[in-house]
């Protein structure tokens, strides 16, 4: 987290209050300006099972979409997700497998599109 305001080595300017995420695998030296506020693990995304992810800050994610204050979303794609510092893991989801003897009986508890778009 910046303490102070100042241009970093890559040219980007930081002001007091910003936060964000340093990716390794490198060594960080962190400057007189700077709080390290601790260090984020990656959580792997398996088959049959997704992240919960809340935003808890406002965002344009890398793909375009614009993400609001304490809207949740699921990450589902396998490998090893590192979460943005707008973003806070919830909890990991798994799959619940239906038969023909097993069915689930879902309330939307608010408006939503679902992943083919339909709301």
């Amino acid at each position: 987290q910046c303490e102070r305001d100042f241009t970093d080595e890559a040219g980007v300017v930081r002001q007091a209050g910003d936060q964000w995420l340093f990716k390794g695998p490198a060594t960080y030296t962190p400057r007189v300006e700077v709080t390290v506020l601790g260090d984020v693990p990656a959580t792997v995304v398996t088959p049959n099972t997704a992240l919960l992810l809340r935003c808890q800050q406002a965002y344009t994610s890398a793909d375009g979409t614009k993400r609001r204050v304490g809207e949740k979303w699921l990450v589902t794609e396998e490998g090893a997700y590192l979460p943005r510092v707008e973003e806070i893991v919830e909890d990991i989801i798994t799959a619940t497998t239906l038969t023909d003897q097993v069915a689930l009986h879902l309330e939307a508890t608010e408006t939503f599109a679902d992943a083919s778009g339909r709301t």
